[in-house]
């Protein structure tokens, strides 16, 4: 009795302090911080969407400069129009390299195995090297130039790197609770870029859960949704309150005969098997490349830059820039691109990746994916006649993009917030969940977690031989 006595004394008294904590001034200061932070998010991932319109308007100008007078140019003005980019692209791609490696070490990437690495060390020293106002700063800095100069990159993976520095470095001003600290602001600096670029609040706190954080946070759950509640505030602010990522996409499965749910196998089998391919692909080159970085600054970063030049000029441009254009245009207007489309902005992407610039692959995978489904929509539409051909695009989109990333049910949430398809929900769930076991055959290790292993791997072999170089001298 008198124990139970004890229990609940001790529980009253709990009880008590928890609602004296509500009247500190230190618990309005968080919140107040955690607030000003998730809505700086938001501002984040409307600055990078809003950078990546611009840049794409002028390099779109490079790449089509009206010359008053061909007489003083040696070479005719469409020859030069085609120079002006591969010279540009290629110059960029070691001024960058330079700034990241000269001043922002740890800027390098889409961001989001920072992220997940950050959860897995202790506050201190080492999380630093991936969380701080220095790399938010160097990561927005160099994410810039490259969405100006015509690089294959996403916007996304940046939206969530800066989004969780933002978030964890509150924490440098007051006192937070641990179990905030070591994940729960992390996560939520993560979900909101996720969610904010995209317009997805859904996708992205399942992307937190489901990719960086690799468990369910209950923690940490109501952290995660506020902070993904005000970021889109943000958004709906700038881009109003109907504002869709792709656009409006209407498609009903209700009245699709048994025969065609058939080919949600054969297309779930093809994209996870090329994003298997990819990933495993971007994986050991990146262990490749990261050594040869460091010993060769000017080679490695020019010769990955003429790649990219040639990529674009084999492509005829099209490999320029992070593909978002192209990909909307093929799902709402059905536009038509040569065959090659897919695997040269691929291609292109996968130097990006490895080169380790600042820049995601949201936005490249899914355009890839919608050049596939154009490329197979004919052959499918042989064998499934009543397959609506903007299903197949979508279908294609979620498969390649989960093979790449085998994160399956944030890929299709994130299609059906995108474009507001709710009657593909289950259609894409299931593409999603196939592509994603026949990339994990290939690439055992999903993207994000190996390039994460490969990032903290680097920083501890740095402070190794820091710590051991005095003692051999």
């Amino acid at each position: 009795m008198s124990e139970n006595l004890n229990e609940q004394t001790k529980s009253d008294a709990q009880q008590t302090e928890a609602c004296w904590q509500v009247y500190r001034p230190q618990t309005w200061l968080q919140h107040a911080l955690f607030i000003v932070a998730a809505l700086a998010t938001g501002c984040v991932a409307w600055f990078f969407w809003f950078s990546e319109e611009e840049g794409n308007r002028w390099f779109d100008h490079l790449r089509d400069v009206q010359f008053v007078t061909e007489s003083v140019w040696i070479v005719p003005a469409p020859v030069i129009n085609i120079i002006i980019p591969m010279v540009t692209i290629t110059l960029s791609m070691l001024v960058i390299l330079q700034l990241r490696l000269r001043f922002f070490p740890g800027t390098e990437g889409t961001g989001i195995p920072q992220a997940i690495a950050a959860l897995n060390v202790p506050d201190g020293p080492i999380r630093k090297q991936m969380l701080s106002w220095r790399i938010a700063i160097g990561k927005t800095l160099l994410l810039v130039l490259g969405l100006f100069t015509g690089m294959t990159i996403g916007r996304e993976g940046p939206s969530v790197h800066v989004g969780a520095c933002i978030m964890y470095m509150i924490s440098k001003i007051t006192r937070f609770p641990q179990y905030l600290v070591q994940r729960g602001l992390i996560l939520g600096g993560g979900a909101a870029g996720i969610a904010a670029a995209f317009n997805a609040p859904i996708a992205g706190g399942i992307f937190a859960l489901e990719e960086i954080g690799r468990s369910f946070e209950k923690n940490n759950i109501g952290t995660i949704l506020r902070t993904v509640l005000l970021a889109c505030l943000v958004v709906i602010l700038f881009r109003g309150t109907d504002y869709l990522f792709y656009g409006r996409v209407d498609l009903n499965v209700e009245n699709w005969p048994l025969r065609q749910w058939l080919a949600i196998p054969i297309i779930g089998g093809i994209g996870g098997v090329l994003g298997g391919i990819f990933s495993r692909a971007v994986v050991g080159s990146t262990r490749v490349i990261n050594p040869l970085l460091r010993r060769h600054r000017v080679l490695v970063p020019l010769g990955l830059g003429g790649s990219l030049a040639l990529i674009g000029f084999f492509s005829g441009g099209e490999s320029y820039g992070s593909g978002f254009a192209q990909a909307q245009s093929i799902l709402m207007d059905g536009s038509e691109y040569p065959w090659h489309y897919a695997p040269m902005k691929a291609l292109a992407s996968y130097v990006c990746l490895i080169s380790g610039i600042p820049g995601g692959l949201f936005d490249p995978s899914l355009s890839v994916g919608a050049g596939l489904g154009q490329t197979f929509q004919p052959m499918l539409a042989y064998c499934f006649p009543e397959l609506d051909p903007t299903a197949v695009i979508m279908l294609f989109m979620v498969a390649y993009f989960s093979g790449v990333v085998q994160s399956p049910i944030t890929c299709a949430v994130i299609m059906v917030e995108m474009t507001a398809a709710r009657f593909m929900t289950i259609p894409l769930l299931a593409v999603s969940i196939i592509a994603y076991e026949c990339s994990h055959r290939i690439c055992r290790t999903a993207i994000y977690e190996a390039l994460a292993e490969i990032f903290l791997g680097g920083i501890r072999e740095r402070e190794k031989t820091r710590c051991v170089g005095p003692e051999s001298e």
